[in-house]
């Protein structure tokens, strides 16, 4: 069974959860369907899986929610790894599969993506998310979650200490009441630590940047560091020095700091504002990415 996926379209959650059961049921001997936890308003944070080895690679997307277009770069990945007898580094794909267990979150945040792209008219929190927007029904700078939270400042690792924060729900930058507050956040948390992890991706999208150091101490990030220059290399993005203060409460920044293993905030296309990327840069962007997972395979086998 195998059916062409368009990365190039408006791709909500129900759709989503469509292609990932279709997928899960028909191809039960590549791969496996899990659902990690539920958002604020119910909808299920799915996570799938391809691949049996011992090495562990987690790729989320969505953590905020106009950058929706990292679930079409996810799910164009899923497709690939399961159908594409083309994709030039797949001809050792068994081998590696047998090696790496990738683990896929395309969309950790599923009522910020339906509120971005269909408008807040049938959440649950409605009434809230007007007033937090301002009155206006126009949500496409919206970041957060369906309680205005900001997921990717929901993380126990400077959470303390992160800078501007609002300190009430908002489009974005509210970290919340507390570290791992937010279901979503918690459920991405619990879910890493338990299957212990070699390696996390955060898809973000847009800079065309990697994060991948935090506050690493550098005897530890050396041991890592050939992996960040063959990322920049493959995808064209610039490293990014995080400085002296950086602000913290991130996915990246906990996984860093928890396991000390490799982990990368990647942001997939240029600046675009606050707003979603457009579909018409899709190409660009799965180009600069498509030798990312081979990249990071090769390295924790080879390591």
């Amino acid at each position: 069974m195998y059916q062409s996926f368009n990365p190039k379209q408006v791709y909500h959650f129900e759709q989503l959860e469509q292609d990932l059961t279709i997928l899960s049921d028909h191809m039960n001997h590549l791969c496996e369907l899990r659902i990690i936890g539920y958002s604020v308003e119910g909808r299920p944070i799915y996570a799938f899986k391809i691949g049996s080895g011992e090495k562990r690679v987690c790729i989320t997307g969505a953590h905020h929610a106009r950058e929706w277009l990292t679930t079409n770069l996810i799910v164009d990945f899923i497709y690939h790894l399961l159908f594409d007898q083309t994709w030039a580094w797949l001809t050792i794909r068994e081998d590696w599969l047998r090696a790496i267990t990738f683990w896929f979150v395309p969309m950790v945040n599923p009522d910020g993506v339906k509120l971005v792209q269909q408008g807040s008219v049938g959440l649950v929190n409605q009434k809230n998310l007007l007033t937090w927007n301002r009155e206006s029904t126009d949500f496409e700078r919206w970041k957060a979650n369906a309680s205005g939270v900001d997921l990717n400042r929901q993380y126990p690792e400077g959470w303390e200490i992160i800078q501007n924060d609002p300190g009430y729900p908002s489009e974005s930058h509210y970290k919340g009441e507390n570290p791992l507050s937010e279901p979503e956040a918690q459920a991405l948390h619990d879910f890493v630590s338990t299957h212990k992890m070699d390696c996390a991706l955060a898809y973000h999208s847009s800079g065309e940047e990697i994060f991948w150091r935090y506050l690493l101490e550098q005897s530890v990030y050396q041991q890592f560091q050939p992996l960040a220059n063959e990322l920049a290399q493959v995808t064209g993005y610039q490293l990014i020095d995080p400085g002296e203060n950086p602000s913290g409460g991130g996915f990246i920044d906990w996984f860093l700091m928890t396991f000390k293993k490799p982990g990368f905030t990647i942001e997939i296309a240029p600046s675009v504002g606050p707003k979603p990327v457009p579909l018409s840069m899709y190409n660009q962007v799965f180009q600069s990415n498509e030798l990312v997972l081979y990249v990071i395979a090769d390295f924790l086998i080879n390591k």
